[in-house]
């Protein structure tokens, strides 16, 4: 379809790209240091931005606001009743997310957790706390970022489920920021995408200090491979949790008219 030549229209668009979307059934593969919106052609459950790292066919944003999306759910166990050990009997999810192993394929269980233990709320809770603190972002365009090196708390998404740990439940869900609009972040100063510029998103994880001469061996905070205290441990980690982590540039979108 031709185009309106010298004619363009500003809507509302934001666009977004992912860190990771992971299901916690494989292996994650999230870097301490990430570059988002760099890969074109990602599947649209990823990134709705199919260029990659520039907008389509010449056009231009006015970036107005930034979001980062947390989203981290613990896993449901299938299956009939079990007795704790005070005598308590719990109901299991006829349709949970996963279930035991049939008799003689607890090896190739265990073996696919990869010493990980099955994750339930505390470690949602964890994911949370790590993601909103170690997890920095620096967005900007060619070669200069306009924000550098905030937390993603800094980021409220302004939207999707919100609540608290709930007490003794699996049924945690969490966000970054409230369920309104009301609190997301917007620019004191915007900042423009102008056509063939490429857009400049870094993810940085800063993990808590455990270097081999403190007490990261003697309090125990290596579980195999893995380090509780790193959030690139835990999002990688094969734990049966789904864990999401988007950012969202938002704004008004310049292009042409046909």
């Amino acid at each position: 379809m031709p185009k309106v030549v010298n004619i363009r229209e500003r809507v509302h668009q934001p666009f977004r790209d992912s860190l990771c979307r992971l299901s916690g059934y494989t292996q994650g593969n999230v870097q301490d240091q990430s570059k988002l919106f760099t890969v074109a052609g990602k599947p649209s459950g990823q990134s709705n931005l199919a260029n990659g790292s520039t907008l389509p066919s010449d056009q231009s944003m006015v970036v107005l606001a930034l979001r980062c999306m947390l989203w981290f759910r613990s896993p449901v166990q299938r299956g009939g009743t079990i007795t704790l050990a005070d005598g308590a009997t719990t109901i299991l999810a006829q349709n949970g997310d996963w279930a035991l192993p049939a008799a003689g394929a607890a090896g190739a269980f265990a073996a696919a957790l990869g010493g990980s233990a099955i994750a339930d709320y505390h470690d949602v809770h964890r994911n949370y706390f790590q993601a909103s603190e170690q997890l920095l972002w620096s967005m900007g365009a060619g070669e200069k970022f306009s924000i550098n090196s905030m937390p993603s708390m800094y980021y409220a998404y302004g939207g999707g489920l919100a609540g608290d740990i709930g007490g003794q439940t699996d049924l945690i869900h969490w966000n970054n920021g409230t369920e309104g609009q009301s609190d997301i972040l917007r620019l004191a100063r915007a900042v423009l995408i102008p056509p063939r510029q490429n857009i400049r998103v870094e993810a940085n994880i800063e993990s808590y200090v455990n270097d081999a001469n403190q007490n990261g061996a003697t309090f125990g905070v290596t579980q195999e491979t893995r380090n509780m205290l790193s959030l690139k441990d835990n999002l990688n980690a094969v734990d049966l949790m789904q864990k999401i982590i988007t950012f969202t540039i938002d704004g008004l979108f310049s292009r042409d008219v046909q």
